[in-house]
């Protein structure tokens, strides 16, 4: 079955990412970073949490209607998030962009995936850093595709069988990265986000709803 992904057609592209409205910085440990003035980057609470994590935060961004983008890296692995956190209560998912080069190839073969955790009940005794074992195992699945066009929802028989067998080490992976992501913008953004990871008592569900070939690396944003 799964040799039939490749032969799916291109039907929906990433939408841009939109930056216009965003203030935007540079300095200390963060690279490419936006902090208000007053913050001592290189000392900050958010600073000194993604560095005991060994998260590579690349890009923040705050926009004054509350609308938050990062890009970070982890695990050899670059994601991209957008969120509005303006209508907290609201708030029941987070969709990561993730992309990665197959590290079994010299050429730059690059996948790019879009995936949607819901958030699900927070750990208090969750590790700082954790191994990416069921994204690993989803990426490499990915890779021996050899995908030329884009892989979406509506091949949703296609993308059970890439979860067979994977689901539940991935859902922790999510459950580990939505956790980490929430607590350091609380402490970046200085809103009550941890809220999120007790409010819904559920687990952290997910759906894959795209995965492309990334054809142009040379751009900023992989959205």
């Amino acid at each position: 079955m799964l040799e039939r992904i490749g032969n799916i057609s291109l039907e929906i592209d990433f939408k841009k990412s939109k930056r216009g409205k965003y203030s935007h910085a540079k300095g200390g440990v963060f690279e490419n970073a936006a902090f208000k003035a007053n913050d001592s980057i290189s000392f900050s609470p958010a600073s000194k949490y993604l560095s005991r994590a060994n998260w590579l935060l690349k890009e923040f961004n705050h926009s004054a209607e509350d609308k938050v983008w990062v890009e970070f890296i982890y695990g050899g692995y670059y994601f991209e998030v957008n969120l509005d956190i303006k209508n907290i209560n609201s708030m029941e998912t987070i969709n990561y962009s993730i992309r990665r080069e197959d590290p079994l190839k010299l050429e730059n073969d690059q996948i790019i995936a879009t995936i949607r955790a819901y958030i699900g009940e927070g750990n208090d005794s969750m590790p700082l850093q954790r191994e990416l074992k069921g994204l690993n195992q989803l990426f490499q699945r990915f890779f021996s595709l050899n995908l030329k066009n884009e892989l979406n929802i509506y091949n949703y028989e296609l993308i059970d069988t890439l979860l067979d067998g994977i689901y539940s080490t991935l859902q922790n992976d999510f459950t580990y990265l939505n956790c980490i992501l929430i607590n350091f913008l609380e402490k970046q953004t200085d809103r009550k986000l941890n809220i999120l990871l007790n409010k819904n008592k559920r687990t952290t569900d997910l759906n894959i709803l795209k995965i492309k070939p990334f054809l142009n690396p040379k751009n900023g944003s992989f959205l």
